[in-house]
């Protein structure tokens, strides 16, 4: 299948910005803004994507994914601890360690997808399936806050489980739309100068928006966190979820109106974006271990020091991917290596 640099540009800049996103908020201050924003569509548009791609998904990825997750959980479990970000050394497999719990969340949406391809995509079940997670991504925050208080000794990020149907609709979008639907409403919305000024104006209006209640809306774009931290009624609730995914989906559309499809560097960060969202929070826990160093610096030099930071990591690790394709795949590397000791056996 021929690939698409448009989607691969996409994928570029969203990786960036997780990168970005992750070593801002050791300099939060006076960045709260610029997170804010990166933090309303960044994982949003990338899981869409996933949803996009997961036409043909298989249980081999599923099962890709979390051998992934052991590998890294394991990782970073060590990481942690080394750079004192872990207070005390513990493997704990149901609480993902910081970006982690997307292994998991891919892991549930990629089994879904296959269930619905199963059952057929535009089946009475698969509805049913579907109006259930649907409900339950709306919901499952304001259930959380009272299961939590009363079981305290429980995660909000056990196994990503908030997350994973906070995101879920969006990966449902992706799912079920195709390439052709979007090349209709972008080719709708007329040239790209009419695009740029549309963009300009809906992002004038998203940072406006969420400048009115910028620590809520932070809170309600994790996902992880219950109701409580973010609302105090039902009806708060309600205004601030609906907001979160109707500012994410504004997101989503401007970065297909306004990203194109030339070969660049995005192009190769986009490709090898799976390398740097695992590794990049290497760079995280070692800048984290000298954050009381950047207090005094001015909110400029600190958003330039980050941004060089995070082109050094992303273009970094693509040089160094070729080296570790294999680790992304452990389960081909697992039957290889079985497969090259029953070679050397019969030899």
């Amino acid at each position: 299948m021929t690939k698409d640099v448009k989607f691969s540009n996409i994928k570029g800049i969203l990786i960036f910005l997780v990168v970005l996103g992750h070593l801002l908020l050791i300099v939060r201050g006076g960045m709260e803004s610029l997170i804010l924003l990166i933090y309303a569509f960044h994982m949003p548009a990338f899981i869409f994507l996933n949803g996009y791609f997961a036409k043909n998904v298989t249980w081999k990825k599923v099962l890709n994914l979390l051998l992934l997750y052991i590998i890294f959980q394991s990782f970073y479990a060590v990481i942690t601890y080394v750079t004192h970000y872990g207070e005390i050394f513990t493997f704990r497999f149901t609480t993902p360690i910081f970006h982690l719990w997307y292994l998991v969340s891919l892991a549930c949406f990629y089994a879904v997808a296959i269930l619905l391809h199963k059952i057929g995509k535009y089946r009475i079940w698969s509805m049913f399936i579907i109006a259930g997670i649907l409900v339950a991504s709306v919901g499952i925050r304001w259930w959380a806050t009272g299961f939590l208080i009363e079981n305290p000794t429980i995660s909000g990020q056990f196994l990503s489980i908030q997350r994973t149907f906070v995101f879920f609709p969006f990966f449902l979008l992706g799912f079920y739309i195709n390439k052709e639907t979007m090349g209709k409403y972008s080719a709708a919305l007329g040239n790209f100068k009419f695009k740029a000024l549309l963009s300009a104006v809906l992002i004038f209006i998203i940072v406006y928006v969420l400048s009115n209640n910028p620590l809520r809306f932070e809170n309600a774009f994790y996902g992880f966190l219950q109701s409580s931290a973010f609302s105090n009624t039902i009806l708060q609730f309600l205004k601030i979820e609906f907001q979160q995914y109707i500012i994410a989906l504004i997101m989503i559309t401007i970065l297909f109106m306004l990203v194109n499809n030339r070969e660049s560097t995005l192009t190769k960060w986009g490709d090898n974006s799976l390398v740097i969202f695992l590794l990049h929070p290497i760079f995280f826990f070692i800048i984290r271990m000298f954050a009381a160093d950047f207090t005094t610096w001015n909110p400029f030099v600190k958003l330039a020091f980050i941004i060089c930071i995070s082109i050094f990591a992303c273009s970094s690790l693509v040089a160094i991917s070729s080296h570790i394709r294999w680790l992304l795949n452990p389960l081909d590397s697992i039957q290889k290596l079985r497969r090259t000791e029953i070679l050397e056996e019969e030899a």
